[in-house]
């Protein structure tokens, strides 16, 4: 194996939602969903991202119905400081510097960003796309997509990945190893949204396991405890994404230092935010 990939993570801008719908049994308050991005950097392959993140368009992308319904769904809370784009300078780098963004599934509060970089490759599992590119308007926002995020030329840029076949995680199946080395292995975490992907990192950091939206919090892995029934109406299967924290749970249970990083969990950005 290389060595480790350099990753910082990033709050990118929040939503509010009830805990009582991010896990089965959570208190009727309301919490901070916070948007996570990890800027990366392979020491051959250079700087990359997993996911985009909230940005500025969305705020733009959700003015008129019915896209505003997504925004009334989720209250937004962002700052055009906390855009990734605009974060880069304090790291040296320009968009113009992100050789590609892996795209965990196509949801608004994942791909926000995607617009800022023009020069950018997109990595995407093929049904993920699949899914999404031919919606619009309600059917759109019944899968959480909003087409209007997605830059014009984005077909013409995404590299889009057929089932895995590489060596599987252990209970979580096949995977795709990013950059033939070991430090990047991608792996299905179905159930939240079609195609959806995880990321297992080697990192300066340790071992990363980024798992999108499979739980919005870490304690859903660990007490084995799922949304509520509330978010079935977004989920692309639900019962595959109880399976899904049941195998991650397996998962971690067997590999204790890996740390399992929810896009969305306030306890992870805490730990690993990059101030």
């Amino acid at each position: 194996m290389t060595e480790p990939l350099a990753c910082f993570i990033l709050d990118t801008g929040h939503c509010l939602a009830s805990e009582h719908h991010l896990i089965e049994g959570g208190a009727r308050q309301q919490m901070a969903c916070h948007s996570l991005v990890a800027l990366l950097r392979h020491p051959q392959h250079g700087w990359f991202l997993w996911d985009a993140g909230y940005a500025p368009a969305m705020l733009e992308a959700t003015r008129r119905f019915p896209y505003l319904l997504y925004r009334l769904a989720t209250p937004l809370r962002l700052r055009p400081e906390l855009a990734v784009a605009a974060q880069l300078p304090r790291f040296g780098l320009a968009p113009a510097d992100i050789g590609q963004v892996i795209i965990s599934h196509f949801h608004a509060d994942h791909i926000a960003g995607l617009r800022d970089f023009a020069a950018a490759r997109f990595v995407a599992l093929t049904e993920a796309y699949q899914a999404v590119a031919p919606l619009s308007g309600l059917a759109a926002l019944r899968r959480a997509f909003i087409p209007a995020l997605l830059p014009a030329d984005f077909a013409r840029r995404v590299h889009l990945l057929p089932a895995f076949n590489g060596p599987p995680l252990a209970g979580l199946g096949p995977t795709y190893d990013l950059f033939n080395d070991g430090s990047a292995l991608l792996v299905r975490l179905p159930g939240h949204a079609r195609g959806q992907v995880g990321l297992l990192a080697h990192t300066t950091r340790g071992r990363l396991f980024f798992v999108a939206d499979s739980c919005w919090l870490t304690r859903s892995i660990v007490e084995r405890r799922p949304p509520s029934s509330f978010v079935n109406f977004i989920a692309d299967d639900p019962r595959s994404l109880r399976d899904t924290i049941n195998r991650l749970h397996g998962f971690t249970a067997a590999n204790p230092d890996i740390q399992i990083v929810p896009s969305h969990c306030p306890d992870a950005l805490a730990r690993l935010l990059e101030l």
